[in-house]
Protein backbone atom coordinates (compact mmCIF):
# COMPACT_ATOMS: atom_id res chain seq x y z
CA UNK A 1 0.00 0.00 0.00
CA UNK A 2 1.27 3.47 -0.94
CA UNK A 3 1.62 5.94 1.90
CA UNK A 4 0.26 9.30 0.67
CA UNK A 5 1.11 12.27 2.88
CA UNK A 6 -0.88 15.48 3.27
CA UNK A 7 1.22 18.67 3.28
CA UNK A 8 0.82 21.22 6.06
CA UNK A 9 -1.36 23.94 4.46
CA UNK A 10 -1.70 27.45 5.89
CA UNK A 11 -4.11 29.97 4.37
CA UNK A 12 -2.59 33.39 3.69
CA UNK A 13 -4.77 36.49 3.74
CA UNK A 14 -3.13 38.34 0.85
CA UNK A 15 -6.18 40.08 -0.62
CA UNK A 16 -4.04 42.26 -2.87
CA UNK A 17 -2.46 39.21 -4.52
CA UNK A 18 -5.78 37.35 -4.96
CA UNK A 19 -7.40 40.50 -6.37
CA UNK A 20 -4.51 40.93 -8.85
CA UNK A 21 -4.76 37.23 -9.81
CA UNK A 22 -8.49 37.58 -10.47
CA UNK A 23 -7.68 40.15 -13.18
CA UNK A 24 -5.32 37.83 -15.08
CA UNK A 25 -6.47 35.42 -17.82
CA UNK A 26 -8.08 32.33 -16.27
CA UNK A 27 -7.38 29.89 -19.06
CA UNK A 28 -4.54 27.96 -20.58
CA UNK A 29 -3.68 25.17 -23.00
CA UNK A 30 -2.68 21.65 -22.08
CA UNK A 31 0.96 20.80 -22.78
CA UNK A 32 3.53 18.14 -21.92
CA UNK A 33 7.22 18.65 -21.12
CA UNK A 34 10.17 16.53 -22.24
CA UNK A 35 10.15 14.77 -18.85
CA UNK A 36 6.42 13.91 -19.19
CA UNK A 37 4.99 16.63 -16.91
CA UNK A 38 1.44 17.33 -18.13
CA UNK A 39 0.47 20.91 -17.36
CA UNK A 40 -1.84 23.77 -18.23
CA UNK A 41 0.31 26.49 -19.77
CA UNK A 42 -0.92 29.80 -18.33
CA UNK A 43 0.07 33.46 -18.55
CA UNK A 44 3.56 34.04 -17.05
CA UNK A 45 2.11 37.16 -15.38
CA UNK A 46 0.87 34.80 -12.65
CA UNK A 47 4.46 34.67 -11.44
CA UNK A 48 6.02 37.90 -12.76
CA UNK A 49 3.19 40.19 -11.54
CA UNK A 50 2.16 38.31 -8.40
CA UNK A 51 5.55 37.31 -6.96
CA UNK A 52 6.43 40.91 -5.87
CA UNK A 53 3.17 41.00 -3.87
CA UNK A 54 4.54 38.28 -1.54
CA UNK A 55 6.86 40.99 -0.09
CA UNK A 56 9.29 38.59 1.56
CA UNK A 57 13.01 38.53 0.73
CA UNK A 58 13.33 34.89 1.87
CA UNK A 59 10.99 33.70 -0.89
CA UNK A 60 12.40 32.99 -4.37
CA UNK A 61 10.63 32.87 -7.72
CA UNK A 62 10.09 29.30 -8.91
CA UNK A 63 12.71 28.19 -11.42
CA UNK A 64 10.23 27.78 -14.30
CA UNK A 65 11.77 30.05 -16.90
CA UNK A 66 14.41 29.48 -19.53
CA UNK A 67 14.96 26.91 -22.25
CA UNK A 68 12.75 23.83 -22.00
CA UNK A 69 10.97 25.23 -18.92
CA UNK A 70 7.20 25.34 -18.51
CA UNK A 71 6.88 28.94 -17.30
CA UNK A 72 3.79 29.68 -15.21
CA UNK A 73 1.59 26.58 -15.15
CA UNK A 74 -0.90 24.40 -13.35
CA UNK A 75 0.35 20.83 -13.06
CA UNK A 76 -2.19 18.25 -14.22
CA UNK A 77 -0.15 15.02 -14.09
CA UNK A 78 3.30 14.69 -12.50
CA UNK A 79 5.88 12.46 -14.25
CA UNK A 80 5.95 10.13 -11.21
CA UNK A 81 2.23 9.42 -11.74
CA UNK A 82 3.37 7.45 -14.81
CA UNK A 83 0.64 8.37 -17.30
CA UNK A 84 1.12 9.15 -20.97
CA UNK A 85 -1.44 11.57 -22.36
CA UNK A 86 -3.16 11.20 -25.73
CA UNK A 87 -2.09 13.66 -28.42
CA UNK A 88 -5.78 14.60 -28.86
CA UNK A 89 -5.82 16.10 -25.36
CA UNK A 90 -2.82 18.39 -25.96
CA UNK A 91 -3.43 22.05 -26.86
CA UNK A 92 -6.99 21.83 -25.54
CA UNK A 93 -8.04 24.99 -23.69
CA UNK A 94 -9.18 24.76 -20.06
CA UNK A 95 -10.59 27.47 -17.78
CA UNK A 96 -9.92 27.69 -14.05
CA UNK A 97 -11.10 29.70 -11.04
CA UNK A 98 -8.69 31.33 -8.57
CA UNK A 99 -9.65 30.34 -5.02
CA UNK A 100 -7.14 31.34 -2.33
CA UNK A 101 -3.49 31.80 -1.43
CA UNK A 102 -1.83 29.22 0.83
CA UNK A 103 1.55 27.88 1.84
CA UNK A 104 2.27 24.17 1.61
CA UNK A 105 5.20 22.54 3.41
CA UNK A 106 6.64 19.67 1.41
CA UNK A 107 9.94 18.24 2.57
CA UNK A 108 12.28 21.09 3.51
CA UNK A 109 10.56 23.62 1.23
CA UNK A 110 7.58 25.91 1.67
CA UNK A 111 5.60 26.59 -1.50
CA UNK A 112 3.53 29.77 -1.86
CA UNK A 113 0.65 28.80 -4.11
CA UNK A 114 -2.71 29.92 -5.40
CA UNK A 115 -5.24 27.11 -5.19
CA UNK A 116 -7.48 26.85 -8.25
CA UNK A 117 -10.58 24.95 -9.28
CA UNK A 118 -10.66 23.44 -12.75
CA UNK A 119 -13.47 20.90 -13.28
CA UNK A 120 -12.32 20.04 -16.83
CA UNK A 121 -8.81 19.09 -15.59
CA UNK A 122 -10.35 17.04 -12.79
CA UNK A 123 -12.43 15.21 -15.41
CA UNK A 124 -9.26 14.62 -17.47
CA UNK A 125 -7.40 13.10 -14.48
CA UNK A 126 -10.35 10.81 -13.78
CA UNK A 127 -10.47 9.70 -17.44
CA UNK A 128 -6.83 8.58 -17.09
CA UNK A 129 -7.67 6.63 -13.92
CA UNK A 130 -5.93 9.08 -11.58
CA UNK A 131 -7.09 10.35 -8.20
CA UNK A 132 -8.63 13.80 -7.86
CA UNK A 133 -5.49 15.06 -6.10
CA UNK A 134 -2.05 15.12 -7.69
CA UNK A 135 0.77 13.05 -6.19
CA UNK A 136 3.93 15.14 -5.74
CA UNK A 137 6.89 13.51 -3.94
CA UNK A 138 4.44 11.31 -2.04
CA UNK A 139 2.18 14.23 -1.08
CA UNK A 140 -1.45 14.61 -2.11
CA UNK A 141 -2.10 18.13 -3.46
CA UNK A 142 -4.79 19.97 -5.38
CA UNK A 143 -4.52 22.08 -8.54
CA UNK A 144 -2.38 25.15 -7.90
CA UNK A 145 -0.12 27.85 -9.32
CA UNK A 146 3.23 28.16 -7.53
CA UNK A 147 4.20 31.81 -7.05
CA UNK A 148 7.24 31.39 -4.79
CA UNK A 149 9.38 28.91 -2.84
CA UNK A 150 11.43 29.19 0.36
Amino acid sequence: MINIKIPKIIKLNNHQLINAASHLPSNGKLAVSDNNLVYLDIDDAYIHQLFPLLQNLQIKKPNYFGKKSAGAHITVIYPEENKKINEDDLNQEHHFIVKEMVTAEIGLKTYYVILVDCPSLLKLRRRYGLSDKLCFKGYSIGFHITIGVS
